[in-house]
């Protein structure tokens, strides 16, 4: 994990308050408390999260709820509903089902498995695109229309020619899956496509008119990979 908070989307306030309590106390971390999905959406495109927990009643549609979320970050369904746990599991990025209430053993339990169980990626890449959630929908990127990705909290966004996306996977879960050959990381909020790259300093890569800055602790990589050491003296 990387030290960062969790998120709970829960829209009954008492036992929210009761799980938010008991994480804070098993974790020393911050929890953030939303009401619903739309809510929770803002939170997500300003911090990172390192696990959601999302509270699921019978009238609301669990597909739905979980294609709007980001698909890196691990999920923790929580519910007073025993029967939900089986349609919960059919999803990727569910690692477990919390019985309301649950005592502190078993949101530790819960807390351990959004740590440790590896998470699997909804985004699909082929040789020359790439098929991405971006909230209820599939889009088709081909590699030579993107230019660059930018963190957008515990999303990213896909910049192309014309259009900006925002897509279900954090920057750090689209460098683990995309070719090395053709999107490098460049900063810790920046993915660029190098084949799209019309200019480099001392400080950043263009992409046209589009200043993309150079993060020190990734100079030493991109020195070597475009010959271009000089420039960086």
């Amino acid at each position: 994990m990387n030290n960062n908070a969790y998120l709970l989307i829960n829209p009954l306030k008492e036992s929210s308050l009761d799980l938010a309590n008991k994480i804070k106390k098993l974790t020393s971390r911050k929890v953030v408390l939303t009401p619903n999905i739309a809510a929770a959406q803002l939170c997500l495109q300003q911090e990172l999260f390192d696990a959601i927990f999302l509270t699921l009643t019978n009238d609301q549609d669990i597909q739905s709820l979980i294609y709007q979320l980001p698909s890196s970050i691990p999920i923790v369904v929580v519910s007073p509903i025993k029967e939900l746990a089986s349609s919960a599991y059919e999803y990727e990025n569910i690692v477990d089902f919390l019985l309301q209430p649950s005592c502190e053993a078993r949101v530790w339990r819960a807390l351990n498995r959004a740590q440790y169980t590896p998470i699997l990626s909804n985004t699909r890449i082929e040789d020359s695109y790439a098929f991405i959630r971006s909230e209820t929908q599939i889009l088709k990127f081909n590699f030579n229309e993107i230019e660059y990705f930018s963190a957008f909290g515990s999303y990213s966004k896909v910049h192309t020619k014309n259009n900006v996306h925002i897509v279900n996977e954090s920057i750090e879960g689209l460098m683990n899956i995309l070719p090395s050959g053709v999107f490098r990381r460049v900063h810790h909020a920046y993915l660029i496509n190098i084949y799209k790259i019309t200019a480099v300093d001392s400080r950043s890569f263009f992409v046209y008119d589009r200043d993309i800055p150079i993060g020190k602790s990734y100079q030493k990589s991109i020195n070597f990979l475009f010959n271009v050491k000089a420039l960086f003296v």
